[in-house]
């Protein structure tokens, strides 16, 4: 009776933990926080495979890029509610990289790939592709943990390619 009863227990408190995830309710709630966005800010374009939503707002010249580029850039990043969080817009150089850089949100390093020198664009990122579950923050003097970006949060990117160097192949 013990071998049958204990495997039946086992099952069953699995299948309470995997019913009680909460993830499935950030999940949810995220889906519902883009889906809100695109109605409220009438994007008609279709998010790619990875469910980046990539709008161009001023085309470009020339050949687009790719990893390994070179890239200045200008930009803007904000929450879904259009509270600002990073940006470098009013400084007198661009943020300067290379695509594919280690520490490169990956929304960044897919939508830039559309993009070529003189593009402006908007990239709608859902957190799988930024900070994921669990956000970015840093701890401050004191050892104080600072939330920048909580987890499961999309992120929205005004960007501006100003200068693009090509890597030599």
């Amino acid at each position: 009776m013990k071998k049958i009863i204990f495997p039946i227990v086992a099952v069953a408190v699995l299948l309470a933990a995997v019913s009680c995830n909460p993830s499935k309710k950030y999940e949810e709630d995220e889906r519902s926080l883009i889906e809100g966005f695109v109605a409220t800010h009438n994007i008609t374009v279709e998010p790619d495979a990875n469910g980046l939503y990539y709008i161009e707002v001023t085309p470009g010249t020339g050949e687009k890029i790719e990893e390994g580029d070179s890239i200045g850039v200008y930009y803007v990043g904000k929450f879904l509610d259009g509270t600002e969080f990073d940006g470098n817009m009013e400084e007198d150089t661009p943020f300067r990289f290379r695509l594919g850089t280690v520490g490169l949100i990956e929304g960044w390093n897919i939508g830039l790939k559309n993009m070529q020198a003189g593009t402006k664009a908007q990239l709608l990122i859902p957190s799988k592709l930024a900070y994921g579950t669990m956000g970015y923050g840093y701890y401050d003097y004191y050892g104080r943990y600072i939330t920048v970006i909580p987890g499961y949060t999309p992120l929205f990117f005004e960007i501006e390619i100003v200068d693009l160097v090509k890597a030599v192949k």
